[in-house]
């Protein structure tokens, strides 16, 4: 593939990455809460919704990887973000309780189709492993503003037409990611076998497993309960609004210097130690009413909790060049069914100990299992 079209690629991937984590996952918030006051639903119903999605996602993941090994991503990441249109203008129409969640499940489907998980896969194809690191900082970099363009926007949104005017202005944004990605994707991106190479867990797989899942774990707990825990901890709404947003901008810093530390660490202990870093965090976090305390463990966070997605598509890419769809989506089910309920388990420790204290020393010692798991097996060293 020529240079140009390379390019061109990376960023249509970057586009269907920003508009669809923006869309479908930070809008949700400010949609339900839009939602809940027009009908009258509680934050249960309108939070169990969008947990169903995210468990789709992580189910459909696996089969997704092998689809996108198979037969590339032209057709199924512009079909993704057709369907995450096709949900948002379902909602936009305020429908009865049971086609809302409906709604909210084939929303499911198009974030599985337009995430990191599967356009990683479609990087890999497309651009060779010298380069491929580089070019996921790209589409990471982008599409680590997602958070920040799309949490405003969604705003003004709501502010100028309510639920339905924001939904459709959402859904007109995805179907334009449509149509980038149907004319910006090679047709062909996958290797054209019959049937794709079988892909077969390992041990390295288990542990790589095993790690990014308590990682998950640990960065969905730490990121949700930050701003409450700040408010909890004196801090003014302000600041703490100001701290919890701080996180979201040190990732992207955290993702620059990734390439850069790859050339004099090499993946598996640059993974153990952002591990590290992660639990870090969650150590300066357990006392944060010092503003200086409290914005260095959101920052340290944010460093390494940016730089973990680049790691984990590193490890991945590098261990099953051949199979990186089939591995990743694997490697996806557990991480994302952790993401789905790490909110409960946090709100049930929460709820038990009367503070974040035991959510977060289970986060420290979650980073440290993590970060030994990734360092405890040669072979993640092998390329």
């Amino acid at each position: 593939m020529a240079e140009a079209r390379r390019t061109g690629v990376v960023w249509t991937l970057a586009l269907l990455s920003t508009v669809g984590y923006g869309a479908l996952y930070y809008a949700q918030p400010l949609l339900a809460v839009a939602t809940e006051a027009q009908t009258g639903w509680t934050r249960v119903q309108t939070g169990g919704a969008f947990t169903g999605a995210l468990l789709v996602t992580a189910l459909l993941a696996p089969g997704i990887g092998r689809a996108l090994d198979r037969h590339g991503g032209r057709t199924l990441l512009s079909a993704g973000a057709g369907l995450g249109a096709v949900a948002l203008l379902i909602l936009a129409v305020t429908p009865p309780f049971p086609l809302f969640v409906l709604a909210w499940l084939l929303a499911g489907v198009a974030m599985a189709l337009t995430f990191y998980e599967a356009t990683f896969t479609v990087l890999a194809q497309a651009v060779p492993a010298a380069v491929r690191t580089r070019a996921t900082l790209h589409v990471t970099l982008v599409a680590g503003l997602a958070s920040t363009l799309f949490v405003p926007l969604t705003a003004w949104l709501l502010q100028r037409g309510q639920v339905g005017g924001a939904a459709t202005g959402l859904a007109a944004l995805l179907l334009v990611v449509a149509v980038a990605c149907w004319v910006g994707l090679p047709a062909t991106g996958g290797r054209e076998r019959a049937t794709p190479l079988p892909f077969t867990p390992d041990a390295t797989f288990a542990r790589l497993g095993v790690a990014f899942t308590l990682a998950r774990v640990v960065t969905v707990a730490v990121g949700l309960q930050l701003a409450p825990l700040l408010l909890a901890a004196g801090h003014p709404p302000a600041r703490a609004a100001f701290l919890a947003g701080l996180m979201g901008l040190a990732a992207l810093p955290g993702r620059a210097i990734f390439v850069p530390l790859l050339r004099h660490l090499p993946p598996a202990p640059l993974t153990a130690l952002l591990l590290g870093g992660v639990g870090l965090s969650a150590l300066f976090l357990l006392r944060p009413q010092g503003v200086e305390v409290a914005a260095l463990g959101v920052v340290v966070f944010g460093l390494c909790n940016g730089a973990l997605t680049l790691a984990r598509a590193e490890l991945l890419a590098g261990r099953y060049p051949d199979t990186f769809g089939a591995a990743n989506g694997r490697l996806s089910l557990p991480v994302n069914l952790a993401q789905a309920v790490t909110p409960l388990g946090a709100g049930a420790l929460y709820t038990l100990g009367g503070s974040y204290a035991p959510s977060l020393w289970l986060c420290v010692g979650l980073s440290v299992g993590a970060a030994w798991v990734v360092t405890g097996r040669p072979d993640l060293k092998k390329p």
